[in-house]
């Protein structure tokens, strides 16, 4: 089983998620397996969630393995915070973005 990885930048939010985008789009494929790595994003803002709450239903529609390449950091926590994520979390949500642990 081959994964792919697909890396976001570090500068990644509303004015370059467009590239993140485009690999998502291109990376996400029946029966594929993608892993997202968002550790080296500096400063996320709504925009990532929404791409990636978009990215977990494409990638469901189309019979793929979508997932974080690892927890979610403190600064996307934070961001998920202020979505709204954090307070009544699904343990959809905490599978997802926190591996099943509870976000700290």
């Amino acid at each position: 089983m081959s994964i792919t990885l697909v890396t976001a930048a570090e500068d990644l939010c509303l004015p370059t998620i467009g590239l993140l985008a485009d690999q998502l789009e291109g990376a996400i494929a029946p029966c594929g397996t993608v892993r997202l790595d968002l550790s080296a994003v500096a400063a996320p803002d709504l925009s990532v969630v929404q791409l990636v709450q978009s990215a977990r239903v494409t990638a469901d529609r189309r019979g793929c393995d979508f997932a974080l390449a690892a927890p979610a950091g403190e600064r996307l926590q934070k961001l998920l915070d202020r979505a709204g994520f954090l307070p009544c979390p699904t343990p959809e949500h905490t599978q997802f973005w926190f591996h099943g642990d509870s976000p700290q």
